[in-house]
């Protein structure tokens, strides 16, 4: 299709794509990585805490996701992604990691609408099923493999810290593409 030539199109499917890879490889481990560093009970906590924080950002974002750019706001929902991360990795405080957690989990639910709503900004709505349900397949294909190479990345090195900084070049990089 005329889709897969179009780097408007492609900037948007490859930077949520990433993103996503990232983001799913990063929450299926983060209870496994959490678990030597506070605790199975605190970990669990953690990522009870990420997924409300998820629901609190995706409610608070519909509010004014309409007035913003919304490239602009996947880009800086990448970072803070990104951000969080990088706190994950080198803080072992309860309380920083906790935040940590929160502040990732702020973007989590919102990087499901943002695809549809530049679509539906950018691109003739007589096309908006097909360029939806093409970047959701390139979306599901992708991120299926980010467990699996978060995991193989983390036996390789003995750690988490190899990974995770994949993770966070990963969403560096959807920043930028989708700028």
């Amino acid at each position: 299709t005329g889709a897969l030539r179009d780097f408007r199109f492609l900037s948007v499917s490859g930077a949520f794509a990433l993103v996503l890879f990232a983001q799913v490889g990063f929450i299926v481990h983060l209870i496994a990585f959490l678990d030597s560093v506070i605790g199975r009970g605190r970990a669990a906590m953690a990522v009870a805490l990420l997924t409300a924080m998820a629901v609190v950002g995706r409610v608070l974002f519909s509010f004014v996701i309409d007035r913003m750019n919304q490239r602009l706001a996947s880009a800086l929902s990448f970072v803070s992604q990104a951000l969080a991360l990088a706190v994950v990795i080198h803080v072992r405080n309860e309380a920083a990691l906790m935040a940590a957690c929160a502040l990732f989990g702020f973007s989590v639910g919102n990087l499901i609408t943002l695809p549809a709503l530049i679509v539906q900004r950018e691109f003739d709505p007589r096309s908006f099923g097909v360029l939806i349900s093409l970047i959701t397949a390139i979306n599901q294909v992708t991120y299926a493999f980010g467990p699996g190479v978060v995991g193989l990345l983390r036996d390789a090195s003995g750690s988490y810290a190899l990974p995770f900084y994949v993770c966070i070049g990963v969403e560096l990089t959807a920043a930028v593409l989708i700028m």
